[in-house]
């Protein structure tokens, strides 16, 4: 089995090369990180309606994209490079869920209606309309950031990105207890925000 630490240093090196501006690296990167980013994008999209219009190498390119076009990230290791492209994948999916709501009610508000957040992190009830939840979760996360921005990272990580405890708190690097607290209590804060919508 294969050693985080050992996996994450070229990683880490190439990201650092290239946001010093070595092109070559951005290459290495693409070449090595790629199937990874279609796994985050098969996440991301698993949650979203059976028809959604954006496919998973769509959403890996547009987030792949944003990524490029990030200027001054001191990127920190392998997990800060995925934690920044869920968040990136997040709001391509939130840009859109929000375009299709609004030319569906002309142009409306869409009505926040997420109603469980469970232990497995799973949101919606169902038959609930996904865009919806998706700028429910996304307004919910809004307002917490002014609270606690720590706790929205850690959700986006675990809940939009995928990661493990593990890989959230070496991402962070924070403490894998910090991780569990602070995702338990970022549940119970966004599944008393959501239930407000009801």
């Amino acid at each position: 089995m294969n050693n985080p630490d050992t996996q994450d240093r070229p990683v880490t090196r190439l990201l650092v090369q290239w946001s010093g501006g070595n092109e070559a690296a951005l290459g290495e990167l693409t070449s090595l990180l790629y199937k990874e980013l279609r796994s985050l994008a098969q996440r991301h999209l698993r949650r979203e309606r059976a028809n959604h219009t954006i496919q998973r190498t769509a959403l890996v390119h547009e987030a792949f994209v944003r990524l490029v076009n990030q200027q001054s990230v001191d990127w920190r290791s392998r997990g800060h490079f995925f934690a920044l492209a869920s968040t990136l994948m997040r709001r391509i999916l939130v840009d859109h869920a929000r375009a299709r709501l609004s030319s569906k009610r002309g142009g409306g508000q869409p009505v926040e209606s997420l109603e469980e957040l469970d232990e497995t992190g799973e949101w919606g009830e169902e038959g609930s309309d996904p865009d919806e939840n998706l700028t429910a979760i996304d307004s919910a996360l809004t307002r917490l950031a002014s609270i606690d921005d720590r706790q929205v990272q850690i959700v986006q990580m675990r809940y939009f990105g995928g990661l493990t405890i593990e890989e959230t708190a070496q991402a962070l690097e924070i403490s894998e207890a910090t991780v569990k607290r602070e995702w338990t209590l970022a549940r119970a804060w966004l599944k008393r925000e959501l239930s407000k919508g009801r």
